[in-house]
C-alpha cells in the first residue's frame, strides 16, 4: 500500500457505500470486486497491506462523530487508487 495525500481528479470506476454496522474493510473489498480486482489472485493480499482492525476502528470512530466527513484515507492498492471515507469507498483508475 502506498499512501497518497491527494484525492484523484478522475471519476471513480466503482463506489460502495458502507452500510450500517458493516466494517469498512468489507466495503473496501466489495468496491475492489466492483472495480474488477481479482481478489483471489491479488498479490499482495489486503491484509498484507493494511491493518484491517485498525482501519475498521478508525472509520467506526469517524461514523460516530459529526465530523465524519472530515476523515479521508487515500491508498494505492492493486494498481488502483482507493478513497476510504467512513460512509463509502471509491475506486479510481
Amino acid at each position: 500500500m502506498i499512501a497518497s495525500n491527494q484525492l484523484p481528479e478522475d471519476l471513480p470506476v466503482a463506489r460502495t457505500a458502507v452500510d450500517g454496522d458493516e466494517e469498512v474493510t468489507d466495503a473496501l473489498l466489495g468496491a475492489a470486486r466492483r472495480a474488477h480486482v481479482d481478489l483471489d489472485e491479488a498479490d499482495p493480499q489486503l491484509y498484507d497491506q493494511i491493518d484491517a482492525g485498525a482501519l475498521d476502528a478508525l472509520t467506526a470512530h469517524g461514523r460516530t462523530t459529526e465530523d465524519a466527513g472530515d476523515f479521508v484515507l487515500v491508498a494505492d492498492l492493486w494498481d488502483r487508487t482507493f478513497v476510504v471515507r467512513p460512509d463509502a469507498v471509491e475506486v479510481y483508475p
